[in-house]
C-alpha cells in the first residue's frame, strides 16, 4: 500500500513540475519555480529513502519508542479522544491524580498538524506519530532550502544544488535525527529555517509584513509544544538581528534607519509571536509556579552537556563512542553532537576560506550563530551557559544544554552551502584549502591505523573489542568520505566534472555517509507499544462502574507502560516521570506514609497493579484479577469515594476519611466539569479527591462557592444541610487572557497585511 501511495505522489509531483515548466515557457517567467518544486520532490524522496524501513512498518524507531511511545502517544490519544467528544482538553484526570493539560506546553493539541490528525483519526495508531516525525524532518530540510534561496550573497542566492545540499545537512543533523522520538522537539525546530527565511526577507526588502509572517510562523511551530526549542529559535532570530545590524553599520560606518530597522522588525516578530502563543504560554507560565520543575538546581540544568571530547570527535563521525543508546559508551552522557557529515564540514571550511569578500561580510553572522550554539551546547564545560542562566528569564528551567547544538547545525548548513558554490560555481581555490584537505586526510588515516591496532590489542576483551570495532568502522567511513570529497573538489577545480555532475555526486556522497551513520541506528522490530497491550486487565478495570483511580507506582516498568491510563481512559495516581507534575500532588503522595494508611485512601485508589508476586499490606488489599502477562490487580477494601461529606468542624489541614464516609452521588463527570449530589442532615464539607489548582470554580445550588484546600492538596466545598447539587468546572483565567491576546495578535497581523497591500497609482488630474 505504501508503494502505491508513493508512486501516486511521485506522479503528481512530476506532473506539477512539468506544468510549472510549461507555464514558465509560455509566460517567459524569470524565476523557474519548476526547478524548486523538482528540488523539493528530490528532498522528499531522499528523506523517504532514509526512513523507508520505518515507514514501511518493517521496524520501529526509536527502538524502545522513547518519549514518542511512553509520553506523546498516550498524551495525544487522550487529547484526540476529548476532541472527538466535543470537549476542549484543558484538564487531564488520567495521570498523576489529575493535572492541567492546557498548562503542559507539551500537550500539543492546538498544533495544526496534530489537531488535524486528532480530528480526522481520533484512534490513530502509534505509527502515525513516526510518520509525523519523518514529515517534520522533511519540513526542516525544505525550510533550509527556502532560507538558502532567500539569502543573497550579496545580489543572488546560492545555486539550487547548494541549497539542496544545505537542506540535507540540516534535515539529518544530529539534534533532529537523534530526537526522532521527541516529536514535539523536532516539530518546533523544523520551523526554525522558515522563520528565519521570512525574517531575512523582511530585512532585505524593508517590508514590514515579513517580520509579521516570521512571528506567525514562529507561533505556528511553537504550538507543537517544546519551550526550549522555541527559545533556541528565538535566540537564532536575535543573533541574526544583531549580526545584520552590525554588518550594516560596518558597511555604512554610521547609525541610521537602516541600522536600527532590524531591531524594530525583531520587536514586531517577538511581539506577534508572543501574542499568538498566549493561549498556551500563559497557562504554561501559571503551571511553572505549581510544578516541581521550579525546584531545579543549576546541576539539574547542566545535565546532558556536550563534552569537548565528544564534540571534537563528532566533527567527522558520530559513532566513535557509539551512536544510539544500545551501543553508546563513554564517561559522558549520550547527547546531540556537532556531526554534519564530512562533505558538509569540508565545504563549510571552503565557505570561510573561499567566499568572495562581499559574501564573507554576510557570512560571519552565520558563523557566529554556529559558534554560539557550540559554546552553549558545552554547558557546564563553559562559563557562558551559567551567564545565560542568570540573564535569560526561565532559562534555568531547561535541562540538556547539548540541544543548543541545533544553532551550530543551522549556521553551518548556511556556511556549507556558500562553500558549495565557492567550489562548484566560482571555482575558487587556495593553498589553505589544499592544506586543510591534506591535513585532515592524514589525521584520519592515522586514526584508522590506530583503531586497527586496537583491534589486535583488545581481542581478549569482548566489550573492548566491540568498541574498537565500532570505532574502526566509523573512522573508515569518515576517511572514505573525506577522500571522496577531496577527489570531487579536485576534479571540479580541474574542470573534469561539470557543475551538474559535481553537484549530483557531492549530494550523493553526503547522503550515503549520513545514511550509513544514522539510517539504521536505534531501530527495532519489536513493537514498543507492547507495554500498553493488556486487554484483559484493562477490560476488568473498565467493567467496574465506580469512579476510582488505579495505582501503578509499583515498579511496573517494562511490563506496564506508565501512561497507559491516558491511552485507555482510566485514571491513575502515577504516570511517566514528568517535571511538570504538580508539587501539591508530589508532596501529598510523599506524605501518605504508605499504602496501609488512611491518608493514602484519600486518593480514591480502588485498584493497585503490581508485578506478579509483589506483596501488598495484608488484610487491606485482596487480589481481584490476574496474574495476566505478569500483572496482578489488587482491590483496596478501604478506598475513599471520589466525593464524600465531612462535618463542618472537620480540620481540613489534617483530614482523614472515616471508616464509612457518606458518599456523594456522582451525577456527571468529565475532565473539566463534574456534578455531585449530596444530602446531609447538617452543614458540612464536600471533600473531593481532586487536586486543588487555580482555574477551578465551584457552585452549590447555582451559587458560586470558594474551593478550600484539604491537607494542602485536595478540594473541599462547603455545603448546607439538606439536599444540594455541587458543580465544579475548569476554565482558567490565564487561558481566557491568552485567547484575547491571540485575537489582538491576529488583528496586528491583519494591520500589517493591510499596510502591505499594493497601492494604486493616483489618477492624473485633468
Amino acid at each position: 500500500m505504501i508503494l502505491f501511495w508513493l508512486a501516486l505522489l511521485i506522479g503528481v509531483w512530476l506532473l506539477g513540475v512539468y506544468w510549472l515548466y510549461r507555464r514558465q515557457q509560455r509566460r517567459s517567467d524569470d524565476y523557474a519555480w519548476s526547478k524548486d518544486v523538482l528540488a523539493g520532490g528530490v528532498l522528499w524522496l531522499l528523506v523517504f529513502g532514509f526512513f523507508w524501513r520505518t515507514l514501511s512498518g518493517a521496524v520501529f524507531q526509536p527502538a524502545d519508542g522513547g518519549d514518542l511511545v511512553s509520553f506523546l502517544f498516550p498524551t495525544y490519544r487522550f487529547a484526540a479522544a476529548e476532541l472527538s467528544q466535543g470537549r476542549l482538553p484543558l484538564w487531564n484526570p488520567t495521570l498523576y491524580g489529575g493535572a492541567p493539560f492546557i498548562g503542559d506546553i507539551q500537550a500539543g493539541f492546538l498544533y495544526l498538524p496534530n489537531l488535524l490528525l486528532f480530528l480526522v483519526a481520533p484512534a490513530f495508531p502509534y505509527t502515525a506519530l513516526q510518520g509525523l516525525s519523518v514529515a517534520h524532518l522533511f519540513w526542516a530540510g525544505l525550510g533550509m532550502y527556502v532560507l538558502m534561496r532567500t539569502l543573497r550573497w550579496p545580489l543572488r542566492p546560492v545555486s539550487r544544488p547548494a541549497a539542496l545540499f544545505a537542506a540535507l545537512v540540516f534535515a539529518f543533523a544530529d539534534p533532529l535525527l537523534i530526537h526522532f522520538g521527541n516529536l514535539n522537539l523536532i516539530a518546533v525546530l523544523s520551523w526554525a529555517p522558515w522563520v528565519l527565511a521570512a525574517f531575512v526577507r523582511g530585512l532585505m526588502t524593508a517590508r514590514w509584513l515579513w517580520p509579521g509572517v516570521a512571528g506567525l510562523l514562529l507561533a505556528l511551530g511553537s504550538y507543537a509544544g517544546h519551550a526550549q526549542s522555541t527559545l533556541y529559535v528565538g535566540l537564532a532570530l536575535t543573533l541574526v538581528t544583531i549580526g545584520w545590524m552590525a554588518t550594516t553599520w560596518f558597511e555604512q560606518r554610521r547609525f541610521d534607519r537602516q541600522v536600527w530597522r532590524p531591531a524594530a522588525m525583531w520587536l514586531i516578530t517577538a511581539a506577534l509571536a508572543g501574542l499568538l502563543l498566549a493561549p498556551i504560554l500563559l497557562p504554561a507560565l501559571e503551571l511553572t509556579r505549581h510544578a516541581t520543575r521550579t525546584d531545579f538546581t543549576y546541576q539539574d540544568t547542566v545535565a546532558f552537556s556536550l563534552a569537548p571530547t565528544q564534540a571534537l570527535a563528532a566533527l567527522t563521525t558520530p559513532s566513535l563512542f557509539g551512536r544510539g543508546p544500545a551501543l553508546h559508551w563513554s564517561l559522558w552522557e549520550r547527547v546531540e553532537l556537532p556531526y554534519l557529515g564530512v562533505p558538509a564540514l569540508i565545504l563549510a571550511f571552503c565557505g570561510v576560506a573561499l567566499a568572495l569578500p562581499e559574501a564573507r561580510r554576510r557570512l560571519w553572522m552565520w558563523l557566529a550563530l554556529a559558534g554560539f550554539g557550540l559554546l552553549m551546547a558545552l554547558g557546564v564545560y563553559t562559563v557562558m551557559h551559567g551567564w545565560l542562566t542568570l540573564l535569560l528569564p526561565m532559562f534555568d528551567q531547561f535541562r540538556a544544554p547539548a540541544r543548543a547544538i541545533v544553532l551550530w547545525s543551522l549556521g553551518m548548513s548556511v556556511v556549507a552551502a556558500v562553500g558549495f558554490d565557492a567550489v562548484a560555481v566560482q571555482l575558487s581555490r587556495s593553498s589553505v584549502v589544499h592544506g586543510f584537505l591534506r591535513g585532515g586526510a592524514a589525521l584520519l588515516a592515522l586514526a584508522v591505523l590506530a583503531s586497527y591496532a586496537l583491534l589486535f590489542v583488545t581481542q581478549s576483551d569482548p566489550t573492548a573489542f566491540l568498541r574498537a570495532s565500532l570505532a574502526a568502522l566509523a573512522l573508515v567511513i569518515a576517511f572514505a568520505s573525506w577522500l571522496g570529497s577531496w577527489a570531487l573538489i579536485a576534479a571540479r577545480w580541474r574542470r573534469r566534472l561539470s557543475f551538474g555532475a559535481f553537484s549530483a555526486l557531492m549530494i550523493a556522497l553526503l547522503y550515503v555517509e549520513l545514511a550509513a551513520a544514522g539510517a539504521y541506528t536505534d531501530i527495532s522490530e519489536r513493537d514498543p507499544t507492547a507495554g500498553f497491550q493488556h486487554d484483559d486487565v484493562i477490560a476488568f478495570l473498565r467493567s467496574d462502574d465506580d469512579l476510582f483511580r488505579i495505582d501503578t507506582r509499583t515498579d511496573l516498568e517494562g511490563v506496564w507502560q506508565p501512561d497507559t491510563a491516558a491511552l485507555v481512559g482510566l485514571q491513575d495516581v502515577g504516570g511517566v516521570s514528568n517535571p511538570l507534575a504538580l508539587r501539591r500532588a508530589v508532596e501529598f503522595w510523599e506524605s501518605t506514609g504508605g499504602r496501609d494508611t488512611r491518608r493514602y485512601d484519600l486518593l480514591n485508589v480502588k485498584y493497585v497493579l503490581v508485578r506478579e508476586g509483589t506483596p501488598l499490606p495484608a488484610g487491606k488489599f485482596e487480589r481481584a484479577f490476574g496474574p495476566v502477562q505478569g500483572v496482578e490487580v489488587y482491590r483496596n477494601r478501604d478506598f475513599a469515594p471520589r466525593a464524600w461529606v465531612a462535618p463542618a468542624d472537620a480540620n481540613l489541614n489534617e483530614l482523614l476519611p472515616p471508616s464509612t464516609p457518606l458518599a456523594a452521588e456522582t451525577l456527571a463527570y468529565a475532565p473539566t466539569a463534574m456534578r455531585f449530589r449530596v444530602n446531609t442532615p447538617n452543614a458540612g464539607w464536600l471533600i473531593i479527591s481532586e487536586f486543588w489548582y487555580p482555574g477551578w470554580n465551584a457552585a452549590v445550588n447555582g451559587v458560586a462557592t470558594p474551593i478550600e484546600l484539604v491537607n494542602g492538596a485536595l478540594r473541599a466545598v462547603a455545603v448546607p444541610a439538606g439536599a444540594s447539587e455541587v458543580t465544579l468546572s475548569y476554565w482558567p483565567l490565564s487561558f481566557t487572557i491568552g485567547l484575547l491576546a491571540a485575537v489582538v495578535g491576529l488583528a496586528l497581523l491583519a494591520v500589517l497585511i493591510w499596510l502591505a497591500r499594493p497601492r494604486s497609482a493616483p489618477a492624473d488630474s485633468a
